[in-house]
């Protein structure tokens, strides 16, 4: 998925990246890394379930 498109998802469904951020304790920016270029495992996890999604759907270049 593009992060655009993930941002959209995460929006229908009431989430942003500053409302997930603050959920885990970490800044927006880490967020907004982990969709688009540092991935981080769990944060990955977290969108994931927000979207009700596997990871491995959202970011399949990652998950070979």
């Amino acid at each position: 998925m593009h992060v655009e498109d993930i941002k959209a998802a995460l929006r229908k469904q009431g989430w942003t990246l500053t409302s997930i951020a603050k959920e885990l304790n970490i800044g927006t920016s880490a967020v907004s890394h982990a969709l688009t270029r540092q991935r981080s495992r769990r944060i990955e996890q977290i969108v994931a379930g927000k979207l009700g999604l596997p990871p491995h759907e959202i970011w399949p270049q990652r998950y070979k």
